[in-house]
């Protein structure tokens, strides 16, 4: 197991790469599904609540390991040591740079003018999704947080300090839900052309915040994971609370 937490880390940058581009092939596959009507209305919800059980039975999944086994934390060492020793500093002084864009007060002003925008143009009810994802999700990170309480990694290669608990990534939970909620609020405002550009764009922007934290030695790749996954399944709730109620209404 070390060994292959090693080998990642070697590897960070090849990982990175790889993720990030299968990240943006499901999205474009889904976007695809969904844009073809392949899917009636019963079974995309009924596929949104198979996405949150099984992101949340991963996060438990995690967490569980994570207080009950320490090789859950030596995986994590072991890869944060060995990405540190090997990714560039040049490299990682650019992830520096670029984490900020994840930052709570960015994703804060984000999450404002693009309520702020959709009230002003009476779309109501995605005003209040973007708010409910965003916003519910900063307590909810904050919450979990407090609640398990793991510290931040220590390791001569880290580039930042943070002095906050680590489990899970409140950087990646963020951006997720934000940038993914104004990805969901674009698509059903803007027009046709802009909405798969929306999609992947989101979605490299997402992965490469969820990366910088990994690569300035902030957070472990387990605390990462898991603000991906308790964030995913908080996003796709309030995406479908949203399309229930738009289809309730259209329905009127």
């Amino acid at each position: 197991m070390m060994e292959v937490a090693s080998l990642a880390g070697r590897h960070a940058l090849e990982l990175m790469v790889l993720t990030l581009l299968i990240g943006e092939c499901i999205a474009y596959g889904a976007f695809r599904i969904g844009r073809a009507r392949v899917l009636t209305f019963g079974a995309g919800i009924g596929l949104g609540v198979v996405v949150i059980a099984a992101a949340t039975a991963a996060f438990a999944t995690i967490t569980h390991v994570l207080l009950t086994n320490p090789v859950l934390t030596h995986f994590d060492l072991a890869f944060a040591l060995e990405l540190g020793a090997s990714v560039p500093r040049d490299v990682k002084h650019f992830f520096a740079a670029a984490t900020h864009v994840g930052d709570p007060w960015v994703l804060a002003v984000c999450c404002a003018a693009g309520v702020m925008a959709l009230l002003w143009k009476r779309h109501t009810l995605l005003a209040c999704a973007l708010a409910a994802a965003s916003g519910g999700n900063g307590l909810l990170n904050m919450t979990l947080k407090q609640l398990i309480r793991r510290a931040r990694p220590e390791y001569d290669t880290a580039l930042a300090s943070v002095h906050s608990w680590s489990f899970p990534s409140g950087h990646t939970s963020g951006s997720l839900a934000t940038f993914g909620a104004l990805a969901y609020v674009l698509i059903r405002t803007l027009p046709a052309r802009w909405r798969l550009p929306v999609v992947l764009g989101a979605v490299a922007v997402i992965g490469t915040i969820a990366w910088s934290r990994l690569m300035i030695g902030v957070h472990f790749a387990s605390d990462v994971l898991a603000g991906a996954l308790s964030s995913t399944a908080w996003l796709t709730a309030c995406v479908l609370a949203a399309e229930y109620l738009r289809r309730r209404t259209i329905s009127q």
